[in-house]
Order: C-alpha cells, then structure tokens, then sequence
C-alpha cells in the first residue's frame, strides 16, 4: 500500500492523462471529461448530479441548464437524462424537459384550486401557463381526477375541466332558459348571450331533452344553425299548418320558413305521407285544386273553348307554380284533341283555334285580289310562273306551233342565215356536248337559287296589332295578354295561307284569260323592234362613208342611244311577260346599256 501511494506520487500529470485515456480506447475505463478539460466524471455520477439538481429545481429542468451546472457535454446529458426516463417512470422528458411526479403533482394542486375558484379551466390556459403540449396535460391530469383535482372532463369537448357543482349550476341554467323559450330560438344566440360553453350546453340540452325535462326538439344539430322547438309551439305550429291546408287546398313554402320550419318541403313530406301531394318550385298543391283545375281544362277542349286557369287558383300561388300545375294537368290529356298553352295558365283548343283563323278567310281573300290588282309583279313565286307558262303555251294556236317547229328546223342545218343583201353573212355553228352539259348545270343552279330566294319572298298579310284588333271585334269575354298570344301564334300560319291565297287568286286570272292579248303584244314589239333595227342599219351605212375616228364616235352615240333603246324594250317586254318584280324598267344605266347594247348590236347585225 505505501509502495504503491509513493509509486503514484512519482507519477506526473502527463502520465496519469495517458494511462487514462489508454485504459479509454482500451474500453476498460468509462469516464467523461469535463468541459474545462481538468476533471474526469462517470456516467453514473453525472445521473446522480442531474437527479439532485431535478430535485432542487422543484422536480422539473431543461437539459440546457443541466450543461452549466454538470459541466459536461450536452451529448453526455442527453444519453443519461434518457437512461434516467428508461430506469424511473416517474420522470418524464418532454420538450427537452426533464418532469418527475411531484411536479405534476404540483401543477395539478394549483389547477385544483383555480378550478374551485372559477367552476372550470381550460387546458389551453394550462398550456400557456405552464409552457407544455396539452395532450401531455391531458393524460396527466386525468390520472389525477377525482385525487388531487376535484372535477370533470367535458366528454364531448376534453380540453375542458368542470367542477360538479358548476355543471349542476348550469344544467338548472339551461333546464330554466329553455322552459322559458315559447317559439323556435337559435341556440347560437343563446350560446353568445348568456356566456355558455358551446360543447357543455349542448350535451346538456341534449340530456334533459331525452330524460324530458325539456319539452322539444333541437332541429340543425350541433352546428351554428341549431334551433331549439318547443313542444308548444310545434304543436301550435302543426294546428296552422293542418287547418290552412284544409281550408285551402295547398301550402307555400314561405310560410312555413316564417312560422320557423327549416325545411319546409321535407316537413310536408314527413306529415303527408299518405296524401297524394304536387310539389311545385315555391308551393305544393292537394289532390282536390288539381281535380278542380283537370275539370275545367276538359270542359274548355270538350265544348272547343278556352280557359284560363290563374282564377281557379290562389292569388299567392307564382306564374312559374302555376305553369308546372297546368302542365303537369295536360298530362292527362293526351288522347284527347290537340290543345295548346298560351302564355302560362290559359288552355286553348284546336277547335277554338280554327274558328280564329276562320275570321280571316274572307278578309285573306279580298286583300289577295286587291294585291293582285294593285301589284301582281310581287306576288308570284317561279314554281306559279311555270303553271301559268303551261297554260298559257296550251292555249296557244296551231300556227305559232308550226311557227316555232319551222324555226328548229332551220336551225338544225347547222347554218343559220341573218340580215339581206349583199352583206348578208353566214356562220358555221359547232355543237359541243361538253359545254352545254355546264350551261344545263349552271341553269340548274340558278334555278335552285331562285326557288329558294322565292321561297323567302313573303307578302304580309296583317300586323300583330291588325290581327289583335279582329280578334278583340269578334271573340268576347277574351282578356287583352290572351288576345295578344293568340295573335301571336296565329301571325305565322295566317301569312302562309295568305299565300297559298295569292297563288290561288294568280293562277285563277292566268287560266281565264286569253292569248289574244298576249299575241297583240308580240306583235307590237316586233313591230317596234323592227323599225329600230331597221333605224341601226341605216345607221351603220352611212358612218361608213366617215373617218375612223367619226366612225367610232357614231357607234358610241348609236349605243347610248338607239341600241340602249331596244334593248331596254326587249328586257322590259320579258320582265313583263314573266310579271318580275322590278323597281324602275326603264332606270338602266349608260354602262349596263352599254354592255346589253354591244352584245345585241353584236347578235343582230352579223347574223
């Protein structure tokens, strides 16, 4: 023993540092230096250090603070604080805390008496308080219910302590304020007003309402629209409700939300259940309103009138209601003879239709024979041009047949001769497949074309206003928006059979009248047209005796002149003869009767 302490006392520091640390790598020696480097400390003095500072700070420490006061690595302070939590259960770490019982147990006297005092806490409070997570409060708080801390935890909403007195001080609260209430109240008012826990009141509320020392109903759940019922006034409610549907046949939507039912149509639905009830957008109607209204849409088609609902049902009821109503009535109807829906409540039969269109005949057909006087150019479609055209060649003489007979034949021999005397000229004429087949394909097209503009040409035959006015002389009892939907709907065939009346009134005057006239006219135009030829001839003879230049000068004045004239009357004669419409015949233009005079000068002088 001497030997040994006098062989350590010849050992110098730097030995003793090396034999330290050798016996350290060689795992044989557990120790930890201090921060300053001047002193070695096991593992198990630095538990014995944290315990006792743990227990001198009040049974709760920060790892952080345990560095200065240990003197170690933090690291080192970690791995035993770990190691105390894993040997003893009753110290904690939480949020680099070190907690033991007694200082939970302490926290837990301090929330007993604030919990005496106030009737309730909040482990939010708690949480701000004491500067730790609510979940660990929770848990350790509830260990502790009925020993330390005298209370309750809300079930539904668990971040609250009770006291029993203070949730017998509140359910006498509740059970008093709500026997009070006589019509439906908004349970968030009452929350906002009298200062209740939310969570509290309504598992309360809901307790004495099942145990029924509450009479009514919470409606909404347990939401910001929740509505507390009473029994009183539900049934006060019902009474309305059954006694107005009695009396009236029907209930409204509005209504009901007054009188405080949230859902209205399911409220109905629920008490109706055996009765056959039509739901519209904002009402609902019996069994009895409906027969009532089918009663009268079928005496209206069986005697061929009319009706108009809206008077058979309640003044309340909207247009909209009242339209689903009709329609869903017309439902019924449908073997029966068409009918019509005029606006939305009136019911029109085919028959009564007939009879207004009737009341026109004869107003269609004297207007048509006036037009025909008056304008027939506008009147007549190419389709009527065609049948008149049919007529008219059947009714034509044998002479004129043999006329036009005479002519193919001549121009079948492939020559064709025009003009007499000395300057007269022939020309050959070629016959190509080819390019009549495109003349036949762009008369075609310009035959479509016209048919379908023809087919939009319409002569009006009344105004809406002119057709109202009729209707008002010779149909009674007719309500003016009636009146005006008849004409309306009546505008459209009206025209088109005016029409057909115009064309019937055409074709009429084509086939009664003559050819005479129509020869005559022939006639007077060849005559004319001759001596204006004959005029252009002259003409050309004696600008040949000219210069040039005076020569072109003459034929310039002869196109403005003398070849715009007949060429204005041959085109005049054919819009006459096939009655097109034309603003002005005779407004033709210098440059078109130009162009028209240059291609008949051409057609005429050279054959």
């Amino acid at each position: 023993q001497k030997i040994s302490l006098h062989f350590l006392s010849l050992l110098s520091e730097r030995n003793c540092i090396e034999i330290v640390s050798k016996l350290i790598a060689e795992k044989q020696l557990e120790v930890v230096h201090t921060l300053d480097g001047k002193e070695y400390i096991t593992p198990a003095q630095i538990i014995k250090e944290i315990r006792d500072e743990l227990h001198v700070r009040g049974g709760r420490v920060n790892i952080v603070d345990l560095q200065q006061a240990v003197n170690v690595d933090l690291v080192h302070i970690e791995n035993r604080a770990h190691d105390i939590v894993k040997s003893d259960r009753t110290v904690q770490l939480v949020l680099g805390q070190l907690v033991d019982e007694r200082y939970l147990d302490q926290i837990a006297e301090e929330t007993n008496d604030k919990l005496q005092e106030s009737g309730q806490v909040k482990i939010s409070d708690l949480c701000k308080a004491y500067d730790l997570p609510g979940d660990f409060l929770k848990q350790a708080f509830s260990i502790r219910l009925g020993k330390i801390i005298h209370g309750q935890i809300d079930q539904d909403n668990r971040g609250v302590i009770f006291t029993e007195a203070f949730v017998t001080r509140h359910r006498a609260r509740i059970r008093g304020l709500f026997r009070a209430i006589t019509r439906p109240t908004p349970i968030i008012n009452l929350i906002t007003r009298h200062g209740f826990q939310e969570h509290l009141l309504y598992s309360m509320l809901e307790e004495l309402v099942n145990t029924g020392h509450l009479k009514g109903t919470v409606v909404g759940g347990r939401q910001d629209k929740a509505v507390f019922i009473p029994d009183i006034y539900a049934k006060t409610q019902s009474n309305w409700v059954d006694s107005f549907f009695k009396q009236n046949g029907y209930l409204e939507f509005d209504a009901l939300s007054r009188l405080g039912i949230p859902d209205p149509m399911n409220y109905i639905k629920k008490r109706y259940k055996s009765l056959p009830l039509l739901f519209l957008k904002a009402s609902c109607v019996g069994q009895e309103m409906v027969d009532q209204v089918e009663a009268s849409v079928d005496e209206a088609i069986s005697s061929g009138t009319w009706v108009d609902i809206a008077p058979l049902l309640p003044s309340s009821l909207s247009v909209e209601d009242a339209s689903m109503l009709l329609q869903q009535v017309m439902r019924a109807f449908t073997k029966q003879p068409p009918t019509l829906i005029l606006g939305d409540t009136n019911v029109v039969s085919e028959k009564f239709l007939n009879s207004c269109a009737d009341l026109f005949i004869d107003l269609m057909h004297q207007k048509a024979e006036k037009e025909m006087k008056n304008n027939p150019v506008h009147l007549i479609t190419e389709e009527d041009l065609k049948q008149s055209a049919l007529l008219e060649n059947a009714s034509s003489s044998k002479k004129d047949k043999k006329d036009e007979r005479r002519k193919k034949a001549t121009e079948g021999t492939g020559s064709v001769r025009g003009g007499s005397g000395g300057n007269a000229r022939e020309y050959k004429i070629k016959k190509t497949k080819k390019k009549g087949r495109k003349d036949v394909d762009s008369d075609e097209e310009s035959q479509a074309s016209n048919s379908s503009r023809s087919k939009h040409l319409e002569i009006p035959f009344m105004s809406q206003e002119e057709i109202e006015e009729v209707l008002r002389k010779h149909v009674k009892d007719c309500p003016d928006d009636l009146i005006t939907e008849l004409a309306d709907h009546l505008i459209r065939p009206l025209t088109k059979r005016y029409q057909e009346e115009l064309r019937s009134v055409f074709m009429s005057s084509t086939s009664t009248s003559s050819g005479a006239s129509r020869r005559k006219t022939i006639k007077d135009l060849q005559e004319e047209v001759s001596n204006l030829y004959n005029n252009i001839r002259l003409f050309e003879k004696g600008a040949r005796h000219f210069t040039d230049e005076t020569q072109t000068n003459i034929a310039k004045h002869m196109l403005k002149t003398v070849c715009t004239d007949i060429t204005n009357l041959i085109f005049n004669f054919l819009a006459a003869d096939l009655m097109m419409a034309a603003e002005d015949y005779t407004a033709i233009t210098s440059e078109v009767g130009e162009q028209n005079a240059l291609l008949f000068l051409f057609c005429t002088v050279h054959i």
